[in-house]
Parts: structure tokens; sequence; C-alpha cells
């Protein structure tokens, strides 16, 4: 259907003429992808072009399966507004160039909601082609923007315009093209050909889809178009023929506050109000708006299944400006008052401070202003709320206090941390993700586990080990069983040092409250995380078992050798640090001393993931003799762990220099003929070299993989440590880690987008001569230099900073130089204007 309609307008019998497009398919990229994310907001930039048309009635009809195995039918967007002649399809397609950015409210029946002359490209991340079909005055014009001839073009370097045919139609032929509409909405098609025509109409198809269309949810599409555009008695929506309504909520409220009308936030602000509205310095015209409290959460019910209908609603031109930020920037709010408080504030002044995705404010001291006002306002509603809260307990009878049944303090953080656990598809610190049934809702399944846990919020209690290095514990909502992890060195104590379960059991119960209490007070999952991590080490560190830092870890190897558990749990951190997750065996138990496992991940040169286990040889004698070193048993273990590697650590071994040495020649003859084991014999020098390479330069898996596969004999470790250090320091340019994290820190102003390293090397030619692999491991590098408070890393390349750019460079830095005595920072290039490291 999709090719069917392309063909149909392309064999037009007439061509009027063709639009030149100014416009690289790099760039097309950059900014759709960049500033659409989701594909409900790239189909509302089309529903808003409608909305600037002049449009009083739009139609969306969303493509239905085939019956048969024909391509997707297009995606139908449909309007009545002014429609468009040469000269509009034209500008259409001027992109960042748009006429609407200049029109005052006086010159049109409406103010315009677009300014940017973008919103089109949006339409690239749905799709390959975007067709339009606009009737002015008896005249149907057509075109066909097809971007895989752009991607064609940019794969040869083609920097001349691309030219757009604009075609005529006669009505007939324009019928034909959208025959697709007229069964599937007869008031869109009415619209345009029938009883009710429009002199002026315009109707956008999106077809070829790609992958993100298999995102889009009808649900949240209804919700994304009835909060995120206004819907009022001249400007109406139907998606696939049923009319949106803009919803009201009919709760009971504890507080109504006005703006305007209650003036005791702004005049404690010394802030103007008028009958008009609230005046703050630096945005034009009044502020309006009105706050909410309500007796009931707002993040309830079956409309929390597609987004959120609490917090605040910044409209600019009567267009949601912060759809995804319902703090619009101020700092989490702690309190539970928060999943009951809606505040919809008109600022059409804004318009000025918008972003040129229209999705976020750009940072100012009047928004800065707002946002204090803001803040007020909800601390006003705030305190109505817990006045009200107090009253409710203290009306509670006896039997109620009384009563067998779990206590909502409990029962309320436990099914509102599980819900935003669903709703964010991503697990909290304590509580797992669940896995719902495809053909159960999430708002069904939420329902019938709020009824499971208003009996029993926690079923089952099982103890059972997850892993030495995995959390305390870990809550499983399908069953509402609390995983108390027996491998964490603090349950093992617990456990052991009681003659029962109930006190580890209780301490479990405690966390997993503590964990959704925060949740609820509005502390962000970052700060969550950074919490139960230093709490994390608290707990090894009571139970005796310590982490190492960056300095500790160099200290540790200096001093492993003494002591055989000090050499195996030395290994276990050094590898930690190198990017390696770290599995301890040894003790008692048979087998390895240790599992290290590489996660290679995004941008790995397409190499597996890889394991290898170790065995740590300490002995009261200068060296390690070849007897005391089983190639056979490791060989053993490698192959019961399913390792791709293994090797032994020790302080020195017997012969070690010497190639023609019995061990050296005993590993030359495993590692090589006709049935090779990868064996590798490692000191605790040649260690502590790389680790000292990795925190001064940044070693990928990648990299550390060819140590295990090339070098086993002490010689040639030795050698391949040397020739290591001779590229980093003398032939490989070093990252340029200034420069990226400064990117990193300019990439934040994308309210909409985590931070990430693949994003911020396309943007920038020094960053692009180095692999991202190379990039992310220089930064897990200075993770583990500084600590996670500083900045986060992830092996997908996502980044968090919390501090400055130019905080964390100095922070490095004093870390260094008390770790070697040297500026181990490369001096970065000059960058002198922040669009010349783009690229764009």
């Amino acid at each position: 259907m999709a090719a069917d309609l392309a063909a149909l307008i392309e064999h037009a019998t007439t061509t009027q003429t063709r639009i030149p497009v100014h416009i690289s398919y790099e760039i097309i990229r950059l900014f759709s992808e960049g500033l659409y994310q989701s594909p409900q907001k790239a189909i509302e930039e089309l529903v808003s072009n409608s909305y600037d048309a002049c449009a009083g009635a739009v139609h969306v009809l969303l493509p239905r399966e085939p019956d048969s195995e024909q391509p997707l039918p297009p995606l139908w967007v449909i309007d009545n507004g002014g429609g468009m002649d040469a000269g509009g399809f034209s500008q259409l397609w001027r992109v960042a160039d748009s006429a609407k950015a200049n029109v005052a409210v006086a010159d049109t029946r409406r103010p315009p909601i677009g300014q940017f002359g973008i919103g089109k490209l949006a339409a690239y991340v749905l799709a390959w082609r975007l067709t339009h079909i606009s009737c002015v005055n008896g005249v149907i014009l057509s075109t066909t923007m097809n971007f895989r001839e752009l991607t064609e073009r940019h794969q040869y370097e083609r920097h001349d315009p691309f030219d757009l045919k604009l075609y005529e139609l006669s009505k007939d032929e324009a019928k034909v093209a959208l025959a697709d509409v007229e069964t599937r909405d007869p008031a869109a098609w009415n619209m345009m050909f029938g009883r009710n025509v429009s002199a002026t109409w315009t109707a956008a198809a999106l077809s070829d889809f790609k992958d993100l269309y298999n995102k889009l949810s009808a649900g949240r599409l209804t919700w994304v178009l009835s909060t995120g555009l206004p819907l009022h008695s001249t400007f109406k929506i139907w998606l696939d023929g049923t009319e949106l309504k803009s919803s009201k909520l009919r709760l009971k409220t504890i507080m109504t506050y006005k703006v305007a009308t209650d003036d005791t936030v702004a005049g404690s602000l010394g802030l103007e109000v008028s009958r008009d509205g609230l005046v703050i310095p630096g945005i034009d015209g009044h502020i309006t708006g009105t706050a909410r409290i309500f007796e009931k959460r707002l993040t309830e019910g079956k409309s929390d299944q597609y987004d959120r209908s609490h917090g605040f609603f910044v409209r600019v031109r009567g267009r949601v400006v912060n759809l995804e930020d319902e703090l619009f920037g101020i700092d989490a709010l702690n309190h539970a008052a928060w999943a009951r408080f809606s505040m919809e504030i008109t600022a059409d002044g804004l318009r000025h401070h918008l972003l040129s995705s229209r999705e976020g404010v750009r940072e100012s001291t009047p928004v800065d202003t707002l946002r204090k006002y803001l803040h007020h306002v909800f601390n006003a509603c705030r305190r109505a709320y817990d006045d009200w809260s107090e009253r409710e307990l203290a009306g509670l009878d006896l039997e109620t206090l009384l009563r067998d049944a779990p206590s909502l303090f409990v029962t309320e953080p436990i099914l509102a941390g599980v819900r935003d656990v669903v709703a964010s598809d991503a697990e909290s610190y304590y509580v797992t993700l669940p896995e719902i049934d495809p053909d159960t809702t999430q708002d069904e399944w939420l329902r019938t586990f709020a009824k499971a846990v208003a009996e029993t919020p926690i079923a089952h209690v099982l103890f059972e080990g997850t892993g030495r290095y995995d959390r305390v514990l870990h809550f499983i909502p399908e069953t509402r069983t609390l995983v108390m992890n027996t491998d964490h060195p603090f349950i093992d104590k617990l456990v052991t040092g009681s003659r029962s379960n109930g006190t580890a059991t209780l301490f479990g119960s405690a966390e997993v409250l503590l964990d959704m209490l925060l949740q609820e007070n509005g502390f962000s999952a970052a700060r969550r995380i950074d919490l139960f991590d230093d709490r994390d080490r608290i707990l090894r560190l009571l139970a005796g078992d310590q982490p190492s830092t960056a300095a500790e870890v160099l200290r540790l190897l200096s001093v492993a050798n003494r002591n055989e558990t000090a050499l195996e749990r030395a290994v276990g951190a050094a590898f930690r640090v190198l990017g390696f997750e770290y599995e301890r065996r040894g003790g008692n138990v048979e087998g390895a001393d240790g599992v290290l496992y590489a996660r290679l991940g995004r941008g790995s040169d397409a190499l597996a993931d890889y394991r290898v286990v170790y065995d740590a040889k300490q002995t009261n004698t200068p060296s390690v003799p070849a007897d005391k070193v089983n190639l056979g048993s490791l060989e053993d273990f490698r192959e019961k762990e399913n390792a791709q590697f293994g090797f032994f650590l020790a302080n020195e071994y017997a012969a070690q220099d010497n190639p023609e040495g019995k061990l050296n020649r005993l590993v030359r003859a495993a590692t090589t003929g006709a049935n090779p084991k990868p064996i590798t014999l490692l000191r605790i020098g040649d260690l502590r070299r790389i680790v000292e390479l990795h925190y001064r330069h940044g070693l990928t898996l990648t990299r550390l993989r060819s140590l295990f596969e090339h070098a086993h004999t002490v010689p040639q470790v030795s050698q391949w440590v040397d020739d290591l250090e001779d590229e980093l320091t003398r032939l490989e340019p070093q990252v340029p880690l200034q420069r990226l994290l400064a990117g990193i820190e300019a990439s934040k102003s994308d309210e909409k987008a985590r931070p990430n390293v693949y994003t911020v090397r396309a943007l920038d030619p020094t960053l692009r001569k180095f692999s991202p692999e190379r990039l992310v491991a220089a930064l897990g590098a200075v993770e583990t230099i500084v600590g996670r408070r500083w900045l986060e890393v992830q092996p997908g390349g996502d980044v968090l900073l919390h501090h400055t750019a130019p905080q964390i460079v100095a922070e490095v830095e004093r870390h260094l130089r008390d770790l070697f005595g040297v500026d181990a920072l490369p001096a970065d290039e000059p960058q002198s204007d922040p669009a010349d490291s783009t690229g764009v």
C-alpha cells in the first residue's frame, strides 16, 4: 500500500515544478533522532502543523494490519487548515526557517505552536516516506519525501540541493490516492470530497515504516494528543474516528490555589500580581494557572498506564512544553504529596525561552524565578495536605488502629514503588521488574497486585545465594517474595550469628520499605543508587569485607603476597577496576580462586563476551617452583567454568626470565600444538603495571583479551606489557578527556535523553579519531579513580555526571598526582566554539 501510494502520485499527469531542499541526510538524522525519541511525539508534530494551519478538525488514522503479506498502509494526518499552494510547499521544506516564528497573535485566528521549522523532520524517526497532499482553491498538489534517496546521496557524499517533485493531481487522482481514508473515516473523507467539503485541506501520510513504529501505542498517543495539544471548540482531534476529549479529573480536592487570585506566594517572593495574572520580569505577558492537591493519588488508575496526571503542566500558546518533565526542572520534591499534586500554568511569554525541540526551556533568571514561584505554590499545597493527613489519621477509631491487617504505612509505599517500577520499565534498587503476561495489561496486573499487597505485603522469604557481589536482597513483585542473598557478607553474618532467620528477615523488610519510601519522597533513581551503594559498602565493612578504592588496589597489590586470602582479594579488586565482573571462589570450595567476566557490550568490534579463571599462588619462598603450578588443574577449572582463558598469578616464578626454564617450557608446550590450552603466567608486578596504565590511559576489555590470547610465558607477558605501555605513551594519541567530559556535560542540556559517549563522539571530529570502546574505557578509568559520586559510566556508553567537567578533571589530576607523582591527563585541543566541535 505504501509503494502504491507513492506510485499513484508519481505517475500523475502533470509535474508543476521542482522544490530544491538544501538539507543533508546527516542533519536530518541528527535533528530528528536527537529531538524525537518516541513515536507519539513524532505524530504530535504533524498534528501541531495542523493546529498552526488554523485547522478546526484533525483526523489521525493509524494503519491497520493488512490481511495479506502486503506492507502496512499509510498513517494519515488529515486537517481542514489553510492548505499549501506551491509557495507553501516550498516553505514546508525550508528546514529551520519557519515563517511561523514571526507571526503575532493578532495576525491569525490563533497563535502558532511552532516557530523553528523542523517539525516535519520528526517523520524521519518513524518512516522512510512522508507524503503531503494539499488542496487550495480547487488545486491539489502533492510531494513525497523519500528519505532513502537522501541516504544514498549521503553515501556518495553529494552536497548539492535535493529536488522534490511537486505534482498537480486531478480530483479523481487524489480520490484514488486517498481511497484508504474513505472506508476508515467517512468524516475525514467528507471533509475533503463529500458534502462537508472544506475549501482547503491537507493530508500527510507516513509509509515504509521503521522499527520505532513498533513502539507506537494508541493509548499513549491518545494521552499525548489530549494532554499536549490544545483541545477546545475551535480545534478538535479524532483518532481512528473517535473524538479525543480533554479528560478532567473528578477527584476530591484538599486545596485549590489560583494564580493572581491567591497572591500569598507571589507577595512573599516580591512578585507583582493583578487580576490578569502573575508578572515575572523577563517573561512577556501575564502568567495564570491553578494548582490542586487531591485526597487520592493521581499516579493510580488506568490513565497512569499511559503517562502522568500529576506535576506541573506548563502551557505555551496552549501546548504543554514539559510533558516528559513533571518537575519542570525543579529539584525533587521530597514529600508524598507530590503524587496528589497537579498544576496547570499558562505562560505564553515563555516562547522566547523555549529549546528548539519545544519540549523544555533554556536556563535563565526569569525561568529560575518562575520555578521558585511554582515550588512555593507546591509547598503551600503540601502544607494543606499535611494538615488533612493529620486530621484523617487522628480520626481513625480504635478498631481501625488495632485491626489485624497491614498498615497503610507499609502497603502504600510498596504499591507506589512497584507502580513506578512498572511505569518506568526499570527495576528499583531492591525491587525487580515484574514479568507481566502479554495477555494482561499493566493496569490489570497492578490492580491484582494491589489486592494481594493489601492482604500480605511480603508473602514469602527465601534465603539463597545470588552472588557475593550482588545486592543484599531482591523483592520479586509477582510473588511478593523477599530473596535474602546469603552470599552477601552482611546477611551471612546475620544468619550464622543467630539461631533463626528472623533478624535477617526484619532487616530485609526494612530495606525494601526504605527503598520505596525514598522513591515516594522524591529521591531520584541516581540518588537512591548512590545512597544504597554507599550503604552496601558500609554493610560489607561491618561484616569485615572492605571494598577497595583506586589507591587501595595498588597498595593491596604491593602487599598481597604476604597472605593467600589477601592475594585472592587483591586480584579480584584489580580486575574489577579494569572493567571485569569478579566472582570469588577460593576458600574451602574446590576449583579456581576466582572467575572474571568481561562484558564487552556495545561497540565491541563483534567480539563475544569472555570469562577468565585464575589461581593465585602465594608462597613463603621468593618464587613459586614449577611443580607447584598445576597446569592440568587450572585447565579443568577453566572447562568447568566454561571460561575462554585461565591464568596463574604469583609474585615471582622459578626461572621466570629464562625462556627455556622448566615452567616456561611447560606453558609453551601447553599453549601450542594441535590442542592449545589458553594459559598465562602473570606476575603481581605485571598486573600492577596494567592497572596503572588503565588509570592513566583507559584500557578496553577487548585490548586486555589479547593478553590472554597471545601472551603465555613470563617473558611474553612482560613484553606484552612493555609494548602496551609504549603504544599508549608514545605511539597512540591519548584520549582528550577534558574535551570528552565537556561534550558529555554539554549534552546534559537535552533533558529528554541521558548523555551518551556514542552521541558525543558522533558530533565531535576530534573524538571520532578514537573508537567508542576506547572512550568508554577512559571514562571507566575515571570512575574507578574518583568514584561513582563524581560520575557513572555504563558499558553501553550512558554517562551520569554528578559534578561539572572541570571539577572532575581537577579531581582526576589530584588522584593521579598522588598515585604517580605526574600530571597524567593529556592537553586537549582548543575548543573555541561548541558548534565547531559538533560537526553540525
